[in-house]
């Protein structure tokens, strides 16, 4: 018994059997764990694979109105479902293997598909990216070699924004000196057709027809006649008038000469019929303006003016604007006119009371302005016994007036002369017809444009574009500004133009290359039509012009072609303007007008040659090669040249979705290009299935003996 259990505690016969089970038993588990693991990850990939499989074919049912225009979005009734059938039909289980199991194929639990609604097409991010996606081999072709020629050219790249910028200050400089000067002619002409009657107050009206000439009258008795009103007359028959006025009875026809003497010697007489000529004059007004003077004239009077030319000259100092300066008038103009006339109203003022007993008494006129002298007159003629102050009256008033007309009047005179000598070469026959050529051809070209006005009759469409955009949240730039500007407004548009015309050379096509392709997109699917014809109706027509509403926005029918044509008018006008300058700049008023002149009428004929015809511009702006212009290509252009700015892109964008709803009809806020799938499988474990838990996995977990999986997966187009 005892050797029995020495044999079973210390024989060592079988201990290799435990050694190997203890070996074997986690090489075991470890295969264990590595088959359940691959059997998971094989099912993962099936899902995930059956996923892009599923997604795919549910996305392939796109909606072929939009597929018509490059863009994709799903148009089947029930993703959903679709999805669900797609992701079963790839799992066969035993009946369909006939009997046989796959060792790694998951059981679906559930497999749902929904769209992510906030990435549809109206999503600025989802329908560029189609847009690029579908135009990134089609837009270089498209773009065309004419483009590239333009943009290419030496003589146009080596156009400065500074160069354009001095070319646009001095065509602004010199269309506000010259009508500024004009403005301020007309209100000194003013003052010079007063003063014309101011200074014939002293020249005429006072020597003449107050003062008056000697009288002589040979007659015995020198009866008092009818009629008489000067100081002459009155001071000569003053003696008679007296002796009648004092006797106690008179003969026939005395009193009707005492009627003929008091008929005339009323003050009022004078003042109404010559001095009150100067009470109501503008001559002060037209010069400094009402409440202004010399240091603060009154906007619009012509000191005003002359400041405002003087302020411009000063800014654009340099040879540019030396053919100008003579139209300055220099401060001493309106000093010297303004400081002699407060010297003369002086002398003229009606308002002022005359001491009239102070001077009775002492005859004393050193003082007296001329109004007071000749209230004095009135005065003292109806008195006797002060004959001789009257003459001293007379005398005063004659040698006062004759001061006046020899140095106030005078440095009056000369300065107005001066201002006639100023304005020789705007009175000049060139400078009239040179004047009026640029009138008239600004007139002939606004005209041309103004026939785009009222021709838009398809309002109806505009508002369903409106209401579209609205549902887009956003909206068309309203009615638009079709109100004719004047010449100076009319320079300053096509230069600011013209800038981004040349910033638009100068930057491409790098630099705006996605915006590039966007328009192309729109040039392709919703371009620009025949007739181009201004006067014809159907030009006007959003069938024919869809590419102008995305360009310009304006929700008034009509308009985007006129704003389109307005924009071509610009740019054409600055070539032609601009091509004047380099030949020798404007050499004065004259040159400067037949230069816009000449502009305008050249741009003239290039508009009629694109809008009839076969609408085809031959262009060489600077000299550069022959350009064939199209109305597609300035499109093209006047495109890129406001797609510069994120605010403007994105309105664009709105634009060119609410014309794709037109035309489709589909509404882009339910037209989802983003589905994102859901599956939930799980696969039965064949060994330990705690084991598998220690495995770090993001897609699943353990429960009992099943591994449930759980995937989720976005496609796009």
């Amino acid at each position: 018994m005892k050797k029995k259990f020495k044999r079973l505690f210390f024989k060592d016969n079988g201990s290799v059997s435990i050694y190997a089970i203890i070996i074997i038993l986690p090489i075991f588990m470890l295969n264990a764990l590595l088959i359940d693991t691959l059997r998971i990850m094989s099912a993962e990939r099936q899902i995930e694979n059956a996923m892009d499989t599923a997604l795919r074919s549910t996305m392939a049912e796109f909606d072929t109105k939009l597929a018509s225009v490059g863009l994709f979005a799903y148009g089947g009734e029930s993703a959903d479902a679709d999805f669900n059938r797609f992701i079963n039909k790839q799992f066969y289980n035993s009946v369909e293997l006939s009997g046989y199991e796959n060792l790694s194929s998951p059981e679906i639990i559930t497999a749902n598909a929904n769209f992510t609604n906030e990435r549809n097409l109206v999503d600025y991010d989802v329908f560029e990216h189609q847009i690029l996606e579908s135009m990134k081999y089609q837009a270089p072709a498209q773009i065309g070699e004419a483009l590239f020629t333009l943009v290419g050219s030496k003589n146009l790249n080596n156009i400065t924004e500074e160069q354009v910028e001095n070319a646009k200050n001095v065509s602004e400089n010199y269309e506000k000196i010259l009508e500024l000067t004009e403005k301020r002619n007309d209100e000194i002409d003013k003052a010079v057709k007063e003063y014309k009657h101011y200074s014939a107050v002293f020249k005429d009206d006072i020597p003449n027809k107050i003062i008056g000439n000697p009288v002589t009258d040979n007659s015995k008795d020198k009866k008092i006649p009818s009629g008489i009103k000067t100081f002459e007359e009155l001071i000569f028959y003053y003696d008679r008038y007296h002796k009648l006025k004092k006797k106690e009875e008179l003969k026939d026809g005395e009193q009707q000469e005492i009627d003929n003497y008091e008929k005339n010697y009323n003050e009022d007489v004078a003042f109404s019929y010559y001095l009150n000529v100067i009470a109501g004059k503008e001559i002060k007004n037209a010069l400094v303006g009402k409440g202004g003077s010399l240091s603060s004239p009154a906007k619009n009077s012509a000191k005003w003016y002359n400041k405002e030319i003087k302020k411009i000259l000063d800014k654009g100092k340099g040879k540019s604007l030396k053919a100008l300066e003579s139209l300055y008038l220099d401060k001493s103009f309106f000093e010297t006119v303004i400081n002699n006339m407060d010297k003369v109203n002086k002398e003229l003022d009606l308002a002022t009371s005359v001491p009239i007993r102070e001077i009775l008494k002492s005859q004393d006129l050193t003082n007296l302005t001329i109004t007071q002298l000749i209230m004095v007159f009135y005065v003292v003629i109806k008195k006797e016994k002060f004959k001789d102050l009257a003459l001293l009256v007379k005398d005063a008033v004659t040698t006062k007036t004759t001061n006046i007309v020899d140095t106030q009047l005078v440095a009056i005179d000369d300065q107005f002369l001066l201002y006639e000598d100023s304005k020789k070469e705007l009175k000049s026959e060139e400078y009239g017809a040179a004047k009026k050529e640029a009138k008239t051809s600004f007139s002939d070209l606004l005209n041309s444009l103004g026939s785009a006005r009222e021709l838009g009759n398809d309002q109806q469409v505009y508002d369903e574009l409106e209401g579209i955009m609205a549902s887009y949240n956003a909206a068309t730039n309203g009615g638009g500004d079709k109100e004719e500007s004047d010449r100076l407004q009319f320079i300053s548009d096509a230069f600011n133009r013209f800038k981004e015309f040349v910033n638009f050379v100068h930057g491409f096509p790098e630099e705006f290359r996605n915006q590039l392709y966007i328009n192309e997109y729109i040039l392709a699917n919703y371009g620009t039509s025949p007739p181009y014809e201004l006067i014809d109706a159907e030009s006007y027509l959003f069938k024919n012009k869809q590419g102008q509403f995305i360009t310009y926005g304006y929700g008034s029918a009509g308009t985007n072609y006129f704003m389109f044509i307005k924009d071509i008018v610009l740019v054409l006008f600055v070539v032609n303007l601009m091509e004047s300058m380099v030949k020798g700049g404007f050499a004065g008023p004259v040159g400067f007008l037949r230069a816009v002149g000449q502009a305008f009428i050249f741009t003239g004929k290039q508009l009629t040659n694109i809008t009839t015809g076969d609408y085809v511009l031959e262009w060489q702006p600077f000299k550069i090669a022959q350009i064939d212009m199209t109305m597609p290509m300035f499109l093209r252009i006047f495109m890129m040249m406001r797609s510069t700015g994120e605010s403007y892109n994105h309105e664009k964008l709105r634009r060119l979705q609410a014309v794709i709803t037109k035309d489709t009809g589909v509404d882009l806020n339910k037209a989802p290009s983003y589905i994102e799938g859901n599956v939930k499988g799980k696969i039965k474990l064949w060994f330990i299935p705690a084991l598998t838990e220690v495995i770090p996995n993001q897609y699943g977990n353990v429960k009992g003996s099943y591994y449930y999986i759980n995937k989720k997966k976005v496609y796009s187009y």
